[in-house]
């Protein structure tokens, strides 16, 4: 499998995932969010799923040290 945008996306999801950091739904979310973007636009949906990534996990490191 050639490396590109979406693949390393996906990986850095499944890692998540596998580390915790997100839930089952949410990684099965971002995968199909991600996959309905045109690949013409890439670039911009590499973007936007990085920003929303770091933003839950953001979220749920906040959430964890609350505990």
């Amino acid at each position: 499998m050639t490396i590109n945008s979406k693949s390393i996306f996906l990986r850095r999801v499944e890692e998540a995932f596998l580390l915790k950091k997100i839930n089952k739904k949410t990684a099965t979310h971002f995968k199909t969010v991600y996959n309905k973007f045109d690949t013409k636009r890439k670039s911009a949906a590499d973007d936007k799923a990085d920003e929303l990534l770091l933003e839950l996990i953001s979220e749920l490191r906040l959430k964890v040290q609350k505990k």
